[in-house]
């Protein structure tokens, strides 16, 4: 049970909306985090999330702390926010103290970036597994841009396309690496071009060990928080026929290649 006195020590900070429903073990220095909303009168923070909360203030506390922070919790972009999860926001304005989302600018800055654990390979070991060429794993095959990427691509590269929008399963983390490590490239398209929305370039690509190719927000924005090199930006390339053979052309030279994992 927690008290008021608890607060003599650590910050309590109510995940309020658990995010599609889990419920994590989360630690933290200096706070104890709780999903009791039995303690929502008594918190220093609360969390909601945007993809479980209304679309108005109904189902939260009808009481508030004045020394609470109440924190938007939103790792979707713009456009999902509105039309996926159909939120206007509107019955929110002044409700909010801070954001905690992907934006560097935010209150409380939540990435997708992971810490990636130290390889013990050489470059000839990694370069060993590596079977295929490209591969791109998406089941929402409704974004434009990245399917007819994906489709032009084609006419000139070999790609297996995994989940939905193509013919290959996909198993689940950890053996989702697995199966992409075996590939030189991994087809990183986000779903939204927004400033900092930087999701798919992290698991399948840097953890998997294939090399990142990318269409989401602008390179300086992937560069600020990305290794040196890690990644292959579309953008840089007057056409998608430019960049296959690009990416061919890596293909043959292990040298060139390996510039882009000697991260």
């Amino acid at each position: 049970i927690i008290t008021p006195s608890h607060r003599e020590e650590d910050k309590l900070i109510l995940i309020y909306d658990p995010p599609f429903g889990f419920i994590h073990n989360v630690t933290c220095s200096g706070c104890h985090v709780t999903y009791d909303r039995s303690t929502s009168s008594i918190a220093d923070a609360l969390v909601f999330d945007c993809a479980s909360r209304r679309d108005s203030m109904i189902g939260m506390p009808s009481q508030r702390n004045k020394d609470q922070r109440w924190i938007w919790y939103c790792p979707e972009p713009p456009w999902n926010t509105r039309y996926v999860f159909d939120k206007t926001l509107v019955n929110f304005h002044g409700v909010f103290n801070w954001t905690m989302t992907y934006r560097v600018d935010s209150d409380v800055y939540a990435p997708y970036s992971r810490d990636l654990p130290p390889v013990s390979q050489n470059l000839s070991e990694i370069l060993a597994k590596k079977t295929s060429l490209a591969a791109w794993a998406s089941s929402n095959c409704a974004v434009a841009e990245r399917s007819n990427a994906i489709r032009e691509l084609q006419k000139f590269i070999k790609i297996d396309v995994f989940g939905k929008c193509g013919s290959e399963p996909l198993c689940p983390p950890p053996c989702q690496y697995d199966v992409m490590s075996r590939y030189k490239f991994y087809f990183a398209f986000e779903n939204s071009r927004c400033k900092d929305y930087i999701e798919k370039f992290w698991m399948n690509g840097l953890l998997s060990g294939a090399v990142p190719v990318v269409i989401g927000p602008k390179r300086e924005e992937y560069e600020l928080v990305a290794p040196p090199k890690s990644f292959i930006f579309v953008d840089d390339f007057e056409s998608l026929e430019e960049l296959a053979y690009y990416l061919l052309e890596l293909d043959g030279n292990d040298e060139l290649y390996g510039e882009y994992l000697r991260w």
